[in-house]
Formats: C-alpha cells, structure tokens, sequence
C-alpha cells in the first residue's frame, strides 16, 4: 500500500474532480430519461448542495467599456458523491 506522502496531492484532487464530474454527468442523463417526476428520479437528480460565487445571480462589473460577468457555480446530487467516493476509492490502490 502506498501512503498519501509517497503520492501528488495534485494527483488526488485531479481523481476528486474527475469523479465528481462523471458522478454528476451520470446524475444528469438519469434526469434526460422520459418519464414523470418521480421519487426516485427526484431522489437521484435533486441538487441537493448548490453553491458558488454570486451564486443565484453573477456579478456584474459594467465600467462601460467593458463589461464583466464574474461568477461559479457548484451543485451536488447524489451521483457526485457516490463518483467522489469511487474515485477516492480506485485511487487508494493507485501507485
């Protein structure tokens, strides 16, 4: 078993965010499928933590000549945590 020291930290947060990025693509085809809402697709799909920077709305900085439109937004079902926990879990035997 190789140790977290042994490892790149940056190696693991790359893992973190590919497993929530498939976890979240999967939650979303689940929403794409044809059917009525649910309590199992609902259960599946809700966001159930959404937040960011200017999150609902994006900050808007309007200097005339430019405008910019500044903001993120991060939202988790789900399926990105069930993708975070299996990444972490292929990269506790990753060497």
């Amino acid at each position: 078993m190789v140790y977290l020291k042994e490892r790149n930290i940056w190696t693991l947060v790359l893992v973190v965010i590919v497993g929530i990025l498939i976890g979240s693509y999967l939650g979303a085809l689940i929403g794409l499928i044809p059917s009525q809402n649910n309590v199992v697709k609902t259960f599946f799909t809700y966001n159930f933590i959404s937040f960011g920077l200017g999150f609902p709305h994006p900050l808007y900085l309007d200097l005339s000549a430019f405008k910019f439109q500044i903001g993120f937004q991060m939202k988790f079902n789900l399926f990105s945590v069930i993708g975070l926990f299996v990444s972490l879990y292929f990269f506790r035997w990753f060497k």
